[in-house]
Formats: C-alpha cells, structure tokens, sequence
C-alpha cells in the first residue's frame, strides 16, 4: 500500500470511528464545523472574527454563515472595536461556554471508552504515535515548545521490549555516532541476557526514560557482589543537554548507596568523552586503559571505578 492510500485509508477509518460523518456531533445541536468553531472562540476570552478565519482555513462567508446561527442560538456574544469600527469581537455566552463543556467532557469520555481496552503503555504509544503524526503533517513554521526535564517520565522496572530496546538502539547509535560493528550489537545482546537471566530488583535496578511512551533513555546497574556495574547508559541525541543525564547518574548514586554497595566501575571507549566527563564529576576515575578490536574497530578500553 502506497503512502497516498494509507493516509487515506485511515482518513475513512477515523472518521467511522469517531462518528464524524454524523449530521451531529457527540448528541449535540452542532456539526463538526460548528463545534470545532466553538472550540476556537472557547480558548481565548474574545477572539476578531477575521483571525477565526485564518485559524480555521475557513471560507469567509460560510463563516459568517454559522456565526448568524450561533447568534441566533444565543451561543455567542458580539462586540464593535472601539478603536477600529470594521473590526468584530466575538465571545461565547454562558450558554455558548455550557455547551462547549458539554461536548469537551463528551468528547473525552468518548476517547476514554475507546481506548479503555488499552493497556496503559498502549495509550502512551498511541499518543506518542499521533503527535509525531501532526509533527510530520504540521506545514507551519512554528517551533514546538523544546522538551524539558519534567516532561521525561523515568520507571525502574522493566517492561515487555525493553530488553530488545537497549540492544537495538546501542547497536544503532554507536554504529552511526562511532563507527562500531555489528559485534557490538551482539556485545550488548549477551550483556542484556546475563541481566536478565540473573535480575534482582533489589540489588540491581534499571531506569527507562520515556516521553510520550517513547523510550528515551536507559541506565542499568547490575550487581557485582560487593560492587556494582554501571551499564548501557544511553539518551537519545535528541534529548541531550537537559540534564537527563545527570538526573540518570543521581538516581545510580543514591541506589548504589542505599544499597551498601562498596564501589562501582564501568567499561567504556576513549571516544565517549562527553560521558566520561559525567563519570568523573561523579567520583569515578580512570583506572586501566586497553587495545581492543572488540567492537569492530581499534580503539582504547577504559575501565573507571569508584570507591565510596
């Protein structure tokens, strides 16, 4: 199926779904024009009739066709600039703003009821899904609001996919960002499964980043007895310079010591200087340094460790 017929095949999809080809929507005296009208005048307390029409994309006169309905209805109120007689206030009435609470708390009862066999990670990855569709689709040039470290949301168990998560994005971003091979995708699949096979919530610990149901980053400390390993510690470039990643070393130092452990190390490459210099502000020093060919490449091992 092409691009073209896949967009259009969930157009008549969504629209069944939703109802919206109904003559009214959501048990209301309005169709999807009117609503998504009263919806605009809704969000600000007085709105120029010409900007609905920017907004919206709408024909001049079909607006102004709807709006005489909404005045009829006692939906709206109207006021003259007086500044600039050729320009129109609008406003919605208490009736108008009724209404519009009405079919704000349906709407989402209606989205809830259809998503309410979801899982709760199948509703975040289905949000998630439809704001990177309107990213892609959204012709304007205006910037989205930059993430911050608030909206990252940071779980420490592991879910379904997780485990294929790490391997398949340490095995991405280091070949794209270090020119490693495909061994060392399959360094990280063995490191994963020797986790996994001997995980103990108590002693070891993960932290999966998420935003927006997409995992975004990932940390893990695996134990070692008396000491732990700090592992697979990666953040998505495009959630770099946040501070996520102190927030993730934080959270590894407080478990690390409410756990007793008696020190920690890490293997690394000498080309990861930016995360390298995260370590040592967290007390962690280079002690060996070796050739390897492991990871498809030449280049430097360096193990650093700290001793609490």
């Amino acid at each position: 199926m092409s691009v073209t017929q896949q967009i259009r095949s969930f157009n008549r999809f969504y629209t069944n779904f939703l109802g919206l080809l109904n003559r009214n929507i959501l048990d209301s005296p309005l169709s999807l024009s009117e609503s998504r009208i009263l919806y605009e005048l809704a969000q600000q307390e007085t709105l120029p009739a010409n900007q609905l029409v920017e907004t919206l994309q709408m024909d001049k006169g079909y607006l102004s066709r709807i709006l005489r309905k909404f005045e009829k209805a006692q939906y709206i109120q109207k006021a003259t600039s007086a500044d600039d007689k050729r320009v129109q206030y609008i406003r919605l009435s208490p009736k108008g703003q009724a209404l519009f609470h009405y079919l704000n708390s349906q709407s989402e009862q209606q989205i809830d009821e259809y998503t309410r066999h979801l899982p709760e990670a199948d509703k975040a990855r289905l949000a998630a899904l439809l704001a990177e569709a309107e990213q892609l689709l959204n012709k304007s040039d205006v910037t989205p609001p930059p993430v911050t470290l608030e909206d990252i949301t940071i779980r420490t168990h592991l879910n379904a996919g997780d485990l294929g998560f790490v391997v398949m994005t340490h095995g991405e971003l280091y070949q794209k960002e270090y020119n490693f091979g495909l061994v060392f995708e399959n360094y990280v699949a063995s490191g994963m499964l020797e986790f996994c096979e001997q995980y103990n919530p108590e002693r070891s610990r993960v932290w999966v980043c998420e935003h927006l149901g997409k995992r975004v980053g990932f940390l893990l400390l695996m134990d070692r007895g008396e000491a732990a390993q700090l592992r697979y510690f990666f953040i998505d470039a495009a959630y770099r310079g946040i501070g996520l990643g102190k927030k993730l070393m934080q959270l590894y130092m407080n478990f690390l010591q409410e756990k007793g452990y008696r020190s920690s190390y890490l293997w690394t490459a000498h080309e990861l200087a930016t995360a390298a210099s995260l370590y040592r502000r967290y007390g962690f020093k280079l002690v060996e340094e070796k050739p390897s060919q492991s990871f498809g490449k030449a280049l430097i091992e360096h193990k650093y460790e700290l001793v609490l």
